[in-house]
């Protein structure tokens, strides 16, 4: 974000806890425990952390999908229950349609809202240009590579007309070369726009590139252990990777993760096994 009067915070969650309780045994599983953070008005905001604590979770909770078993989280300072028309979210799952076109799978947001057709259908192929999609709005998704899905599914949410945008590990499933261009153009997105980003990665190289901040959580049950402010320049390209800034906050990121992971390899070797995980 660029400097200037620090934004209010947008979203404040507060000794977040959620516990699931086995009715077979009776025995009980935490998943968040003393979770909190703040994530700023208009920022790209990064969760970071090892598989299985809890950062897709929080995400759930965050969308209203799951109820937390104690503390309180709010946007603008109502609760999520009263907020939901301004969050969209964008699972690593498309979730399309198939009996539907990409127009038509862009218009259903707009579909719910009770937009007439031919504005939903304007709103559809304006952000279907955003995109670049707009040449294949009468295709289907089966007929699109994994990387125009989930564009297209980005170019739904977006068209629903959301303040904030979730986004749970939206390129995991995608080739390196895929996920790289579809970072850039997710970021061109947010620079032009007003929204708020909250995005889960297991990514260590994602959530720099992508973020203003990044949120590590330990190993479960769940909570924030780490903000790392992203110092580098906007707008960001692929370059910025091998700058000698983006590697040391690599290392650093790399070193808390690597307390909770236990393990004492190097950077580099362990880097790659946790992009992959």
């Amino acid at each position: 974000m660029s400097g200037g009067t620090r934004p209010r915070d947008k979203i404040v969650a507060r000794d977040l806890s959620l516990s699931y309780t086995n009715e077979a045994t009776g025995s009980s599983h935490t998943v968040l425990d003393g979770f909190d953070l703040s994530v700023r008005g208009g920022e790209f905001l990064a969760v970071l952390g090892p598989s299985g604590c809890g950062k897709s979770t929080f995400l759930s909770v965050l969308a209203g999908l799951v109820p937390q078993t104690s503390g309180e989280i709010t946007v603008d300072g109502e609760p999520v229950s009263a907020a939901r028309q301004k969050l969209g979210l964008v699972f690593q799952g498309y979730a399309l349609f198939p009996w539907r076109t990409v127009r038509k799978n862009v218009e259903t947001g707009l579909e719910i809202r009770g937009v007439k057709g031919a504005q939903r259908r304007s709103e559809a192929e304006r952000f279907l240009r955003l995109v670049g999609l707009l040449d294949f709005a009468d295709h289907y998704p089966h007929q699109l590579s994994g990387g125009m899905r989930q564009r297209v599914a980005i170019a739904r949410v977006l068209a629903y007309g959301p303040e904030i945008l979730l986004m749970d590990e939206p390129f995991g499933a995608l080739d390196a070369q895929t996920r790289e261009s579809l970072q850039q153009e997710l970021l061109g997105i947010w620079e032009h726009s007003a929204k708020t980003v909250v995005f889960v990665t297991h990514s260590i190289d994602e959530a720099i590139f992508l973020a203003d901040r990044v949120a590590i959580m330990g190993r479960g049950p769940g909570r924030v252990k780490e903000i790392m402010e992203i110092d580098l320049p906007r707008p960001r390209h692929a370059s910025i990777r091998h700058s000698g800034a983006f590697v040391a906050l690599r290392e650093r990121a790399w070193t808390s993760l690597s307390q909770e992971l236990g393990e004492q390899r190097s950077p580099a070797v362990r880097i790659t096994e946790l992009n992959d995980a």
